[in-house]
């Protein structure tokens, strides 16, 4: 499903069954005075509903720069069919050594905690708090107010609510949802102080002027709804956290 989240930024995922519940792999479009930016690949396991949401929005025309969060495959699978398809496509790794994750191709690294200027767009690239693997970075748009945050901020979802933003769920994603795919996803996270971790998340928010949260593997989560995401996110890293890690 293709998702318009603002005038410049369209959400495209795949949602696909993990159990009896489902899980977003999604990339994200950007599109700007003619240019078009794509934040993370999507997996090759995906590429067909990617490539499908794709020509539903842009048809033939070009990507000109692919920005990665990082590279494991669910974000970077496809990047060797785009760059076949597309080969003035600019591409700007997450890491600091590219070759050594599988992107010596890159044209570009971006620093974290740093910004870049990509297509005429401005993007800062936030040391994450919530992060699955070295080299990860969520990246902020500063036209939109988009954050991409990767791998957090994610939630399974039941089938139904698949290709909606937080808030358009009745009642919003349930508190069980965030919470498994948090265990399961980032599994330090049970050895994680949570009065700790919530100031972390605190000081990003005052610092970028998010209108929208889009993680890559989650329900889209609009300004308004962040409070009450939060609240249920809070909850869920405390359970975690209490838990014996051994029963994770």
């Amino acid at each position: 499903m293709a998702v318009q989240l603002t005038d410049e930024v369209t959400w495209l995922a795949e949602s696909y069954p993990h159990g009896e519940r489902h899980l977003h792999v999604s990339v994200y479009l950007l599109e700007h005075a003619g240019t078009r930016i794509l934040v993370d690949s999507g997996s090759f396991y995906h590429r067909e509903q990617i490539d499908a949401q794709l020509a539903e929005t842009i048809g033939d025309a070009p990507v000109d720069a692919l920005v990665l969060s990082h590279a494991d495959l669910p974000h970077s699978g496809n990047v060797p069919e785009f760059r076949e398809r597309w080969p003035d496509l600019t591409l700007v790794s997450s890491s600091g050594s590219p070759a050594v994750v599988g992107l010596g191709h890159a044209d570009v690294t971006a620093k974290i905690g740093g910004t870049m200027d990509i297509c005429g767009r401005t993007f800062s690239f936030v040391d994450p708090p919530l992060a699955d693997i070295q080299h990860t970075t969520w990246i902020f748009d500063h036209s939109s107010g988009v954050l991409f945050t990767a791998d957090g901020f994610g939630n399974y979802h039941a089938p139904e609510h698949a290709g909606k933003p937080f808030g358009a769920v009745d009642g919003g994603i349930p508190t069980d949802d965030i919470h498994d795919y948090h265990r399961n996803a980032l599994r330090w996270l049970c050895y994680v102080d949570p009065s700790r971790l919530d100031p972390a998340i605190d000081a990003l928010f005052e610092e970028l002027d998010v209108s929208v949260v889009a993680p890559t593997h989650g329900n889209p989560i609009e300004a308004a709804d962040l409070p009450e995401y939060r609240s249920r996110l809070r909850e869920a890293v405390e359970r975690i956290a209490q838990a014996d890690p051994h029963d994770l």
